[in-house]
């Protein structure tokens, strides 16, 4: 494989790098995201489902103990709690930060 040749191009796009190239993720979506409330509903292994405060059917699940680490509470004291996070929309999906517990 020539490894020039991976250098040519954008991953992403396939367009030649080049000082024109626009970057992908250059902050076109700054400022876009909200802060949204959830409740953990169920510890099933080592997820945990939560589901949005003000709509039931938006449903998601991460790992339990890291969840928790970000609250600073332990595990048994997960199902039930409250939560807020910032979400920010990104090309693969949305990422959250700031966890706070309600």
């Amino acid at each position: 494989m020539d490894a020039s040749r991976n250098d040519s191009g954008c991953g992403l796009c396939g367009q030649a790098l080049s000082t024109q190239h626009e970057q992908h993720g250059d902050g076109s979506m700054a400022g876009a995201g909200k802060r949204v409330e959830y409740v953990v509903v169920e510890l099933r292994g080592v997820l945990a489902r939560y589901q949005a405060a003000d709509d039931l059917s938006q449903t998601d699940k991460t790992v339990a103990a890291g969840l928790a680490e970000e609250l600073g509470i332990g595990l048994a004291d997960l199902v039930g709690c409250r939560f807020t996070c910032w979400e920010t929309p990104a090309e693969y999906g949305v990422i959250q930060s700031d966890f706070q517990l309600v």
